[in-house]
């Protein structure tokens, strides 16, 4: 991944070219709409994100119980034994930075032509505890520290100016309080310049609802400003 001030002019001014060709019909190559999505995306994903707009959304609509106030937090990482567009993920309790919820690494490549991502647990999370203080943190990562969830993958596809995502649940498995066991995992995503959207549900064997709301799935974080806090 392209790192510093060159390497995101250099993506800025591909997704600029993006724009000067709209939806690309005759500008590029299938390849080369790829790249530039690829860039577009990488570009967007980063950034300091809450939910403070959807919990009080919720509270003035007495919608019960409301989403739980989070704090994200995603900053591009070097970790080339993992490989490039990777990327720390940190989440945890808004108004309370101590209270960690879910630390991973992402990274976004090319599979059979689409962009994928994967999500990697870390093996020792409290040794990157905190890493987006601190990305250099990761350059010391290697392949025996994480481990990803085979079968979950999320292919991501532009569409109407912004970045949906979805993965395959036959494929994707996992254990979840409430499943009694194994649960078969839907996870959806949504990225805009601005935004941010996550929903993961788990149903158990006989297809029942394990983990997950079904009025709101999706935690919707908006992209904030590190000088306003």
């Amino acid at each position: 991944m392209p790192t510093g001030l060159c390497g995101y002019l250099t993506m800025a001014t591909s997704v600029a070219m993006a724009m000067v060709c709209p939806g690309l019909t005759g500008c590029a190559s299938t390849e080369e709409k790829r790249d530039i999505a690829m860039q577009e995306l990488v570009l967007m994903f980063p950034g300091h994100y809450d939910n403070t707009a959807q919990v009080e959304a919720d509270i003035a609509h007495g919608v019960q119980p409301p989403h739980e106030a989070v704090v994200l937090d995603i900053v591009p990482i070097e970790a080339i034994m993992i490989g490039e567009n990777v990327f720390y993920v940190q989440e945890s309790v808004a108004g309370d930075p101590k209270r960690v919820l879910g630390q991973k690494v992402v990274m976004f490549g090319v599979v059979k032509k689409e962009i994928v991502q994967t999500d990697y647990s870390l093996n020792e999370p409290y040794r990157w505890r905190n890493g987006q203080l601190n990305p250099d943190l990761f350059k010391a990562l290697m392949v025996q520290d994480v481990h990803s969830n085979k079968g979950c993958s999320l292919r991501w596809k532009r569409s109407e100016g912004h970045f949906v995502a979805a993965n395959e649940p036959k494929t994707c498995h996992s254990r979840a309080d409430g499943a009694g066991g194994i649960a078969q995992i839907q996870s959806r995503a949504e990225l805009g310049p601005v935004e941010y959207a996550t929903a993961q549900l788990a149903f158990d064997k006989p297809g029942h609802l394990a983990q997950g709301r079904t009025d709101e799935p999706f935690y919707r974080f908006r992209k904030q400003s590190r000088e306003s806090e």
